[in-house]
Order: structure tokens, then C-alpha cells, then sequence
């Protein structure tokens, strides 16, 4: 059975921002989660597509646009100009490995919580899965969240998806809603 890797220790600047997160993922392994900058979106981009092929591959459903990585990164560099969002890039070695995209959301007004922490995207290029690479992405969108005064944060998985369910729950997830698809014609 493999070792699970060492919980990385956080390094917290200002307003809940996350500065760096080190972990050693293996003897011969350094792992970093830092915010990510305009000039890493392009690596990103290409974890991002390997995610979505994946995804194109396992489920028609998720059939992306002609120009969808255009749209993602204008998305990425939109996310790193707010104070509401954030893109976390997670190096392995200093080559990027990984990526956890979030921001906060409006609860409606109805609910007693009034805004959550929401993880629209995370990425593990599949080379470096299964190191403790998540594991550090969801510590560090965990903490910045925490620095952001939100009790919780959601996200969305597809429902074929029985890794990354797994994932969610052994890092304390829980599930909270099913969302159901309908075609307009029957």
C-alpha cells in the first residue's frame, strides 16, 4: 500500500493569500503550490485541456467549443486580476503539475450562510497523480478560503467520475446535491 504524502505546512500572507505551500512528495520530489501568474496560464492551459479531453473522451455531454481554450484563458487571467477568486499552480520539480481554479459565491438569500467557496476546476496532469499533488491544491484552496471567512466551500464532479468522488470524500468532502440533465425534445 503507498504512503500518503506528508500534509504540507502553509505560509499565509495577507488577506488569506496564499504565498507558497512546500511539501516533499517523495524523497526525490519537491512539490509547490503558489499562486499562479499571467505567464503560467499557457502550462495551465494545458493541463486544462488534458482535464477536458478526458472528459470529451469518457462523455459526449462534454463536447467543447472550437475556440474553448481561448475561453479558458481568458477566464485564468480574469480570475488572477480579482480579489474574489484564485489560481493556484502546484510545481513538481519547478515544471507545473497541476491547478486549482475557485472564487466566491453568492448563496440565495434564502440561506442563513450567505457565501461559499466555490472550486470551478482542479487539475493533475496524469503523470503526477496519486503524489499528493491534489491533496496540496485542496489545502491550499481550503486555506484560502479560510483567509477569505467562508465556512465552507462546493464543487461539482460528473457522476462517472468514481476517482475523483473518492478523492473529494478521503479530503472531506461529503456529497450535498445530484444535478440532473434534461433534453429540451424529450
Amino acid at each position: 500500500m503507498p504512503r500518503r504524502a506528508p500534509r504540507p505546512r502553509l505560509a499565509q500572507g495577507g488577506a488569506g493569500a496564499i504565498d507558497s505551500i512546500a511539501m516533499v512528495a517523495s524523497p526525490s520530489h519537491a512539490l509547490r503550490v503558489r499562486a499562479a501568474r499571467h505567464a503560467d496560464v499557457p502550462a495551465l492551459a494545458a493541463i486544462w485541456q488534458e482535464l477536458m479531453d478526458l472528459h470529451e473522451r469518457t462523455d459526449e455531454r462534454f463536447a467543447l467549443a472550437d475556440d474553448a481554450v481561448v475561453r479558458w484563458r481568458a477566464l485564468a487571467h480574469e480570475i488572477l486580476g480579482r480579489d474574489d477568486g484564485f489560481l493556484q499552480l502546484a510545481e513538481l520539480d519547478g515544471r507545473p503539475v497541476g491547478f486549482c481554479l475557485g472564487w466566491l459565491a453568492k448563496n440565495p438569500a434564502i440561506y442563513r450562510i450567505s457565501e461559499v467557496g466555490f472550486i470551478s476546476e482542479i487539475a493533475v496532469t496524469a503523470s503526477c497523480r496519486r503524489q499528493g499533488v491534489g491533496r496540496a491544491l485542496i489545502d491550499s484552496a481550503r486555506a484560502w478560503f479560510r483567509g477569505h471567512r467562508v465556512a465552507e466551500f462546493q464543487l461539482s464532479t460528473a457522476v462517472w467520475n468514481e476517482s475523483a468522488q473518492s478523492f473529494w470524500v478521503a479530503n472531506g468532502g461529503a456529497p450535498l446535491l445530484v444535478r440532473y440533465r434534461f433534453d429540451v425534445d424529450g
